[in-house]
């Protein structure tokens, strides 16, 4: 069975510039993905990103071009540091 995505995980910073995190993962399953997030330290806040394959989804600014986020991507959010 062929994916058209991958599942990435990254820390989330608290910065607010984008991008505001770093991949620390990448699976083929959400549920390869969701077990490693359970199992990751909780000192962090962590995002899970289902990803396609050869498609480039950065959202860019229309007036500036500045590369401003992420277009049709499905994202999960797993909030530990704040206690959320």
């Amino acid at each position: 069975m062929r994916n058209d995505y991958v599942w990435g995980i990254f820390v989330a910073d608290v910065t607010t510039d984008f991008p505001n995190f770093f991949p620390i993962g990448i699976y083929t399953t959400r549920d390869l993905a969701v077990n490693e997030v359970k199992a990751l330290p909780k000192d962090h806040n962590y995002q899970l990103l289902q990803m396609p394959l050869n498609t480039n989804f950065g959202y860019f600014h229309k007036k500036s071009g500045n590369l401003v986020g992420m277009d049709a991507i499905h994202h999960e959010h797993y909030h530990f540091k704040d206690g959320s």
